[in-house]
């Protein structure tokens, strides 16, 4: 940021309240087509720079919200279940929404502007508060399965590492954010086994190369939690659960309002022993969020500090090379990490709006195994500013740049004395986005990043393996374009193109020999239509996708020597392409039905200056690992009165995996499909009271996620659900 920015912010900062007004208070009800109403409805004030204001109804479907200005703005309403609507916020506001078999949101990731879901040209999902809040399930990574083009594999039981893998890309290739704060490590590896669900209101996922947008680690999509938001009457929900392998769980989450800030807090602990020896797993998460909005400006603060520690029992399950020693009693691993952000906001004029971000990162974790102890400590900051502006009410645009410094420490990477150092890296992205919207019916995104990428120095270590690499900087273009279409017959057509980039960790980078590592690059086309029928109770569509994967990190040596000089280089690369299927149907408020199937086709391509070389182990055509070719799962949820029930079914077909012990140097195996069923089932007792219960894997079925970790045989949770106030 240049000083002449540096010093307009902080006068925007301390003066910015002059141009606020005094506030218009808008009232409304959302009701359903019954005209019963609806409780928790999303009600967004939209201006020409996106979204100025945001509240959520009431038991009663009644929401309050107060607007600086009337003039330019409207009123969105959105709910899961519903069709999203846009009104007048002028005089008193009572909506009707239809049924709808799709969840919609004003604003959801994929563009640096306030986009609906619906009008994005991406492949967007949204896992809604309510579906959250209904399943009961205490940890994200169980409701991640259920999304289209997505494959999650867990090691084990409960706090086993929890990859997830997008239309065919590694798991290092997904940007995974807290508010958008990015959480990924040095490198872009991510754990999803520790996301409590009792801090969140919702989950976004965008699917397709988003560096243009978010910078490095976006090469095949982004993942945002984003966090629980006051509303304007005090609300709590408190949790205490109990289940098979001496589950125990409890949570409390409230938020409201005080002297005109919005308060939001959590705290969640999470403990069980697993099935067997060795394979106990404790989570606890404490979150705190404060915003105020004064005028037109907006400011938030959060800090989230989640602490776990899980037992490492090994590959106890299939065992093809005959080399499993026994389940270990030993090897066990602790992490802490926390995150914390700002973020200020003001609309200096009807069509320019200034933001100022700011946040950190810190993952601590230490790792004891039968050979000694190790430790990792990764750590970012990163500060942002952006500016939008409307140009006319169908085109805006937003420009912007940001500069983060991250760090890795880890016991295995040293200097030549042997010592531990931090290795840095410095990144600074300038950006530009453009949005045009032409005749309510054609919405196209399109943009382009700019990243500079500095390594400082990198010393020798002790045995000369890696010599001393001078300085580094590289720049990396990242464009994207994302289109979509709507026709009068409810047909919706979209498309996107776009790429992403992943930097070298810091193991790549401290265990070659090799000055000049760049970043892992990802080109991606997509293109999709979605089918609305029987007056809009019924959404089918389907999706192509192609992904190509260049620049990919591979170690040489044997028959690869010949191919470069150095131990490591930017010489593999891999492709993927298939198509997700959709379907959704919603007769009714309160019965609905989904289902999601993607196929795959995933191949090893020939190292670079090769014809038929691949990877080490590997072989030239062979699926990537890990990538089931065909893959889906289904939902049925139906709530009347007092009872509210949800049938949710995931299936796998076989992947190719890797020995568990040694991993690909002693062999590769297929790993069996799987089909699994659940059951969850609340029913509300009274005074916001709700016993509930999830049976987990109903069928007792025998299958491992990843190859050589036994996934849980049946197993349940009973609990109970305490709200106030009480929820329709």
């Amino acid at each position: 940021m240049t000083r002449l920015q540096s010093t307009f912010m902080v006068c925007v900062f301390l003066f910015g309240g002059v141009v606020s007004r005094a506030s218009e208070l808008v009232k409304g009800t959302v009701l359903d087509p019954s005209g019963s109403p609806i409780d928790g409805a999303d009600i967004a004030a939209v201006s020409r720079l996106g979204v100025v204001a945001q509240t959520r109804s009431d038991a009663a479907g009644e929401f309050r919200l107060a607007l600086s200005e009337l003039a330019g703005v409207r009123l969105t309403i959105a709910a899961p279940g519903f069709a999203m609507q846009t009104v007048d916020p002028a005089g008193a506001v009572t909506v009707r929404l239809a049924i709808a078999p799709q969840t919609d949101s004003v604003k959801v990731i994929g563009s640096l502007l306030d986009v609906p879901l619906s009008a994005q040209g991406s492949s967007a999902s949204l896992i809604s508060r309510e579906a959250i809040r209904q399943r009961n399930e205490a940890q994200a990574y169980d409701l991640l399965r259920d999304l289209p083009g997505v494959s999650v594999s867990q090691s084990g039981q409960r706090g086993g590492v929890t990859s997830m893998f997008t239309r065919g890309g590694i798991s290092e290739f997904m940007l995974v954010q807290i508010d958008g704060i990015a959480v990924n490590a040095f490198g872009g590896g991510f754990d999803f086994a520790n996301i409590p669900t009792d801090f969140l209101d919702h989950i976004d996922v965008i699917r397709g190369p988003q560096s243009a947008v978010y910078g490095s680690y976006a090469n095949s999509g982004v993942v945002d939690f984003v966090t629980r938001r006051p509303g304007d009457q005090f609300s709590a929900d408190v949790i205490a659960e109990g289940g098979t392998y001496g589950l125990n769980r409890f949570a409390i989450a409230a938020g409201g309002v005080l002297g005109g800030f919005g308060l939001s807090a959590s705290a969640s602990s999470l403990e069980t022993n697993g099935p067997v020896e060795n394979s106990d797993y404790r989570n606890q998460n404490l979150f705190l969020g404060v915003n105020r909005a004064f005028g037109r400006q907006y400011f938030r603060a959060i800090g989230l500090f989640n602490s776990n520690e899980a037992g490492s029992s090994g590959p106890y399950g299939s065992n093809p090379a005959g080399i499993f020693s026994g389940i270990d009693l030993i090897s066990r691993g602790k992490n802490n990490f926390s995150a914390y952000g700002v973020h200020y906001r003001i609309d200096l004029t009807s069509q320019v709006r200034q933001e100022l971000m700011g946040n950190f990162f810190l993952n601590n974790s230490f790792f004891q195994s039968p050979f000694g102890g190790s430790y990792n400590k990764d750590l970012r900051g990163q500060a942002e500013t952006r500016t939008i502006v409307s140009v006319t009410p169908n085109y805006s645009f937003a420009v912007g740049a940001a500069f983060s410094r991250e760090q890795v420490q880890n016991t295995f990477i040293t200097d030549v004395g042997g010592q531990t150092f931090p290795l840095d890296r410095d990144q600074g992205g300038f950006y530009w986005e453009n949005r045009l919207q032409l005749g309510g019916r054609l919405f196209l995104n399109a943009g382009l990043r700019a990243e500079l990428i500095h390594t400082p120095q990198i010393p020798a270590d002790q045995f000369g393996g890696r010599p001393q690499f001078p300085a580094d900087s590289i720049v990396k273009v990242n464009p994207k374009i994302s289109i979509a279409y709507v026709l009068p017959a409810q047909t919706r057509l979209h498309a996107s193109f776009g790429t992403g980039i992943r930097p070298p960790g810091g193991f790549e980078l401290a265990f070659t020999n090799n000055p000049g590592l760049r970043p892992e690059r990802t080109i991606s086309f997509d293109a999709g239509l979605e089918q609305r029928l029987f007056h809009d109770h019924v959404s089918l569509g389907g999706t192509y996708f192609f992904n190509r994967y260049e620049d990919l990190i591979v170690t040489l040596g044997g028959s690869l020597a010949e191919l470069s000089s150095f131990q490591s280089a930017n010489l593999a690369n891999s492709r993927a392409q298939g198509a997700e299927l959709t379907a959704r149907w919603r007769p009714a408020r309160q019965f609905a039905l989904s289902a999601n199937y993607m196929y795959l086709d995933s191949e090893i391509l020939a190292l670079d200056k090769s014809s038929s070389l691949a990877p080490q182990f590997y072989k030239v055509g062979q699926p990537l690992t890990r990538r089931p070719r065909n893959s889906g799962n289904f939902g049925a949820t139906y709530s009347h009165r007092n009872l509210a029930a949800n049938v949710s079914g995931y299936f796998r077909g076989s992947t190719l995996d890797v020995e568990p012990n040694f991993g690909a140097s002693a062999g590769l195996y297929n790993n069996s499909g799987y089909f699994v069923l659940g059951l969850n089932v609340n029913y509300a007792v009274s005074h916001g009271v709700t016993v509930y219960g999830n049976l987990r894997n109903a069928l007792n079925r025998r299958y491992e996620e990843v190859f050589g970790f036994p996934s849980p045989l049946l197993n349940f949770v009973a609990g109970v659900k305490w709200s106030l106030p009480r929820r329709t």
